[in-house]
């Protein structure tokens, strides 16, 4: 706030605090009020007073009790001697005054209406943008949304990264920005929702912005750069960043300067571009060279006049608005200002009054190009009575609208006043001759001289308001104007309305109130003094709009035109009505730029793509963070997060993690959450974080990185780039389930010499790993004399589920559904039914049981007496979920076949069919993929393959396909889990009874026939199953469930002993291999075999850790290769028994009597020496192999502190 301190005459009057007009009013400070003072129109009125007398307005500015000398506006009617602003006394020529009588042109902009912008249907955030006019829009909402943020922000000035996003010409607005502030733009709802949408996805937005900066690198290469391209590029102008802009003008006028022939459509261009320039966009040196090239064109081609003069001379004064808008410097007078007042001077006289009007409209510009700030700001200052010091103040130009309505009449008081006595005004305020206020001195010059006029400031204002979409203001600019009864005020006037009747952006109600309003100005308008040339430039422009392709605006121009023609004789000359309407582009028809573009992959698009499709697809039902302790030896109460761990493993420098697990123990559903986890966290150019499921990958080993991209369908080039600047976080899930037994991170050759840090996590089972398996997973380095802490194996433990952990599920599991039970019936259930609560520590177990507890527990009084094993909770799970989709399919509409073939699945058994269908599948995966879990099909190639009996279209399976517990991803095919096809596959070598609509846990039928066991097409008899921990789990509970599955195995045992019986049998392979999974089949189950008979049996192989053999007979049994490892096996006979490569997980140990001093073993290892005794010693030899003594020396009193063999090992 600035004090006004007033003279005894000055025309300035202090206000009243509270009168509207007051700084500290709380209606804020409108633009529209500071531009109306500048002109010394009236304060804001209501829409509704539009109709009162202009004179009220125009003496409410003048105080009647003024006695000093001060400025009118002195009146002309004639076009040739337009007004000038000289010092009168207001008694010399009164103010004009609009009649009372008719209701004129005010009441046809009664409402200000949106602001012209380009608008197009709203992509979806992964559509693909079909025109440049959707790019633009979209483009120019993200600013909106920033925009909106900083106004919330309190945010004082646009961000120097924020570029403009106003469609039309740079008027004080966008130039001033500074001064005025941002304004927040109008948005709809969907528009606020779409900017909140785009808000959310960074990516996308980069992508439009990529997309932006490629349409104009392709025209800057493009070497014909048509008229479609011209159009397409310069729309996109608003919402250029700034070098992006600078490189585009540069190319526009480096064009113009050396095209030989005047391109009108370059022209328009690069003027609209300019105009469209976002503040500190434009450099001095842009405007000054584009305006020397423009008077060059001009000079050369004004003789005679033409079309081309017509459409240069818009363009120079467009061009010049700018200038006059912006702080201009360099602006030579000798070589570009008066060279460019000459040329315009010899068209002055030109007869055709459209053109004169052009080219004196351009003069006028011309006056206004300020030396080293723009006229506005200096009118502002001046009118203000800043001093040198203040200006220098950030707030300066923020007046109050009261301050700003005196300021025009400041300025012709100062105009009044002498030459010297003005000096000393802007001395006393301290400004230096070339200092801040040369604009302002040049200014009161031309206002004395009469060279500067009125009119044209008025005209920018009405631009100004247009451009803004308030057109009640420009209404009232038009109304209230002390120059609106001039001619080049009114042909300026009529040219703004046909430019908005033919402008595409504005709505059709809007342009046709434009033609009301050419028509009321025709009818002798109230205020508005008739001149013929404006009529006759009315009558031009309808002339054009009639012609317009719009239809409706096309019938509505003609009837207007029609109807003002009637007894009209018109003198228009056909060369004034071939000056066309149109001197900006018009909107392109066609999008070749962006057409290009599109075929360009964009790496970033494409990886935000694959993130949202990731970041669906990872999204899971439940998740519980599971707990990990740092090796499988550790104890379980020392666990942490998993998901801390494994962050600081992505933190620091290591390359490889390994997370071990039992099955279901929730590795898969970590490893998801992790990618989960990562894409949120996702920055632009950051590591890329890929989950890959081992079993879809054709040879892992090699090109792992590259093969995984390809399935997510990018192209090589993306991936060449990708895998030479870019990082990795990899994430590889289901190494067993691929069977690999080599190092991933070496094969792949992660982390060599010159390329990008790739970080390895891979997910295993942990009965999948021998004891040495640390080798299959740390990174080697390039130089293994070179081994750093990053080659060190990061690994870590699933832990079993606490009970809190339990519970947390439960909470999120009931949810989900409706369900029968509360939490607190689900955790009865789980704590009461014995030893259940151990068995739902497993995750995957505990969803099974959630599942299917209600059916189990159905009818049951004594909770207790409910035993459940591992395997029932399967069974009762594949009927749950065969039952929940056979009532879908009663339920849906099916074609009348695919109901016939649904009955008669029914009359089958729908549950007994689809568990049959599953068996078959599970044994087909194990016979033709070896167990790989992921079956790939395709319609076509496929058709003669194995897979066809599974897939195939036929109703049958189509159906049973959609009923049962299995995944699809694309063509990709998996049961739910890797422990469902262990379990289906279980139960192709022994099956209860089928289960159809009734569930009972405490009873196991036996298989219908005990002689399909000793089919030698039995699993059992074809695949070692020792190595398969959880088919052999589930074949344990079998055990314990049903005697006679145990008896059967037992006489697959007796069948592989040598003798009689086994005559046969000891030709076959298969019977060894049955025996071999019986034997460790019931070992695991806790079958005994203590005093039992087992001499001879072929078991090669067998599992029997931890099994009871005491007194168990094995003369002459085949046990190579057994696991003996913690066997009970006192008493024990293994005379004659084979036992090559037995492990008992025991290191063998020489027990000597006497104190060992010192030992050596042969360079060949064969024999090992000794030193032993306290006082007296010896020296032994023994022979490894059979740790058989084959010397001993007595040494006497001597003592042997030390020990060598010779190179040969033939000397100690």
């Amino acid at each position: 706030m600035w004090n006004c301190h007033m003279a005894k005459n000055s025309l300035i009057r202090p206000h009243i605090i509270g009168d509207g007009d007051d700084c500290n009013t709380t209606r804020p400070v409108r633009k529209r009020d500071k531009i109306l003072g500048f002109l010394c129109l009236s304060n804001y009125k209501p829409k509704d007073s539009k109709n009162k007398t202009s004179s009220q307005a125009v003496n409410a500015q003048v105080s009647p009790k003024a006695t000093g000398v001060h400025s009118v506006v002195s009146q002309s009617c004639s076009f040739d001697n337009t007004i000038s602003l000289a010092p009168v006394s207001s008694a010399d020529k009164p103010l004009p005054t609009l009649s009372t009588e008719a209701t004129g042109i005010s009441g046809v902009f009664t409402e200000d209406v949106p602001k012209p912008a380009i608008r197009t249907e709203l992509p979806g955030l992964q559509d693909r943008i079909e025109v440049t006019q959707q790019l633009l829009y979209c483009n120019r909402l993200i600013i909106d949304g920033q925009l909106m943020f900083l106004s919330a922000g309190s945010a004082a000035k646009r961000p120097s990264d924020v570029p403009a996003i106003e469609e039309a010409s740079a008027t004080t607005d966008t130039q001033e920005s500074d001064n005025n502030g941002l304004q927040e733009q109008k948005v709809d709802e969907a528009e606020r929702n779409w900017i909140k949408a785009i808000g959310l996805n960074p990516i996308q937005q980069e992508h439009l912005r990529w997309l932006v900066a490629k349409v104009v690198e392709e025209f800057v290469k493009d070497d014909l750069k048509g008229s479609a391209a011209i159009a397409e590029v310069v729309i996109l102008g608003p919402v250029l960043e700034r070098d992006i802009y600078r490189s585009l003008l540069s190319c526009f006028i480096a064009k113009f300067e050396q095209d030989t022939i005047l391109d009108v459509v370059l022209l328009q261009g690069i003027v609209q571009l300019i105009e469209g320039a976002s503040p500190g966009y434009l450099e001095d040196d842009d405007l000054v060279r584009t305006l020397a090239v423009l008077r060059q064109r001009l000079q050369g081609t004004h003789k005679p006049p033409s079309e081309h003069v017509f459409q240069l001379t818009i363009a120079v004064s467009r061009l010049l608005d700018v200038m006059v808008n912006s702080k201009v410097k360099d602006v030579n007078s000798s070589d570009d200002h008066q060279p460019l007042i000459a040329s315009l001077m010899e068209l002055k006289d030109n007869a055709d009054p459209i053109l004169k009007f052009q080219v004196e409209y351009a003069l006028q510009a011309s006056q206004y190009i300020p030396d080293d700030e723009s006229t506005l700001q200096a009118v502002l200052r001046f009118a203000g009575g800043f001093t040198m010091a203040a200006l220098e103040g950030a707030s300066v130009c923020k007046l109050d609208p009261a301050n700003f309505f005196s300021s025009l009449k400041t300025l012709r008081q100062a105009a009044g006043h002498a030459h010297e006595a003005t000096k000393s005004i802007l001395e006393g305020m301290g400004a230096s001759p070339i200092g801040r206020f040369g604009a302002m001195k040049s200014l009161l010059h031309g206002i004395r001289k009469g060279n500067k006029h009125e009119w044209y400031l008025t005209l920018l204002a009405a631009k100004t308001f247009v451009r803004e979409g308030q057109l009640a203001d420009f209404s009232q600019v038009v109304c209230e104007a002390f120059c609106r009864d001039e001619r080049a005020f009114q042909i300026g006037v009529c040219q703004i309305l046909g430019e908005i009747a033919m402008g595409l952006l504005w709505d059709l109600l809007t342009r046709q109130h434009a033609v009301d309003f050419l028509s009321a100005l025709f009818r002798n308008a109230v205020g508005w003094k008739q001149h013929v040339d404006v009529k006759e430039w009315i009558l031009i422009i309808l002339t054009q709009l009639s012609d317009s392709q719009d239809a409706s605006l096309k019938e509505y121009s003609t009837a207007v035109l029609q109807d003002l023609k009637q007894g009209y004789v018109t003198t228009a000359s056909t060369t004034a009505i071939s000056y066309s309407l149109k001197s900006r582009l018009p909107l392109p028809e066609s999008s070749p730029l962006l057409t290009r573009v599109q075929k360009i992959p964009y790496l970033e698009y494409d990886l935000h793509k694959l993130r949202l499709q990731r970041l669906e697809e990872s999204r899971q039902r439940i998740y519980i963070p599971p707990m990990a302790k740092p090796s499988l030896q550790a104890p379980d109460d020392s666990s942490f997060p998993l998901m801390d761990k494994v962050q600081e493993f992505l933190a620091s420098s290591r390359e490889v993690m390994l997370i071990l697990g039992d099955s279901g123990a929730g590795k898969s559903a970590f490893n998801l959450e992790l990618e989960h986890t990562l894409w949120m966290n996702y920055k632009r150019r950051g590591p890329i974080p890929l989950y890959i499921n081992l079993p879809t990958i054709n040879d892992p080993a090699h090109d792992l990185i590259k093969k995984q991209l390809h399935y997510r369908n990018f192209s090589d080039k993306q991936i060449q780039e990708m895998t030479l600047h870019r990082e990795f976080v990899l994430i590889c899930d289901g190494y067993d389930e691929s069977q690999l037994k080599i190092n991933l991170h070496s094969t792949n050759q992660f982390n060599r010499a010159g390329q990008r840090k790739v970080q390895v996590i891979v997910s295993c089972r942990s009965q999948y790993l021998g004891q040495n398996y640390r080798s299959r997973f740390q990174s080697q380095p390039f130089d293994r004399n070179q081994f750093t802490s990053q080659n060190f194996l990061e690994e870590a433990v699933i832990t079993p589920f606490s009970k809190q952990q339990i519970e947390d599920y439960v909470s999120r599991f009931i949810p989900l559904e409706p369900r029968p039970w509360v939490k607190e019936e689900y955790i009865r259930m789980l704590t009461t039914i014995p030893n259940l609560m151990d068995l739902v520590k497993n995750p995957f177990l505990l969803t099974l049981a959630l599942e299917t507890l209600p059916a189990i527990t159905e009818g049951k009084k004594d909770l207790s007496a409910i035993r459940i094993a591992r395997v029932q909770l399967y069974d009762a799970f594949v009927v749950h979920w065969l039952r929940v989709n056979k009532r879908r399919l009663e339920n849906n509409a099916l074609t009348v076949h695919d109901r016939d073939v649904f009955d008669q699945l029914l009359d089958a058994g729908f549950i007994s069919m689809g568990i049959d269908y599953s068996m078959k599948l599970a044994l087909a995966i194990f016979d033709k993929q070896d167990g790989a879990p992921v079956i790939q099909y395709n319609h076509l190639r496929d058709k003669n393959s194995w897979k066809v009996e599974f897939f195939d279209a036929n109703p049958v399976v189509r159906l049973l396909l959609e009923s049962l517990p299995l995944t699809r991803s694309g063509n990709h095919f998996q049961f739910l889990h890797r422990s469902m096809l262990e379990y289906f596959f279980s139960r192709v070598i022994y099956s209860p009874a089928q289960l159809d609509e009734e569930f009972d846990p405490h009873v196991e039928t036996p298989s219908p026939s005990s002689a399909t066991l000793f089919d030698q097409d039995n699993p059992l008899f074809r695949r070692d199953l020792v190595s398969e921990s959880s088919i052999i789990l589930f074949l344990c509970d079998r055990v314990n469930l049903n005697s006679d599955f145990r008896q059967q195995l037992c006489s697959v045992i007796e069948r592989s002993k040598t003798g009689p019986i086994a005559a046969i049998a000891s030709t076959n392979a298969s019977f060894i291999t049955a025996a071999t999974n019986a034997i460790t089949i019931l070992v695991r189950a806790g079958v005994s075999f203590n005093s039992a008979d087992l001499r001879g049996i072929k078991i090669p192989g067998a599992d029997l850790s931890g099994g009871q053999f005491d007194s168990a007979q094995f003369q002459g049994a085949d046990l190579v290769g057994a696991n003996l490892a913690g066997a009970w096996l006192r008493q024990a006979n293994l005379s004659q028994a084979q036992l090559e490569g037995v492990k008992f997980e025991e290191l063998p140990y020489l027990e000597v009597n006497a104190l060992v001093k010192a030992c050596a073993y042969s360079p060949d290892g064969r024999t090992l020496a000794l030193a032993a005794g306290l006082f007296a010693g010896w020296l032994e030899v023994y022979d490894t192999s059979t740790w058989a003594r084959i010397y001993q020396i007595r040494a006497g009193l001597m003592q042997i502190t030390s020990i060598a063999f010779s190179f040969d090992g033939q000397y100690i």
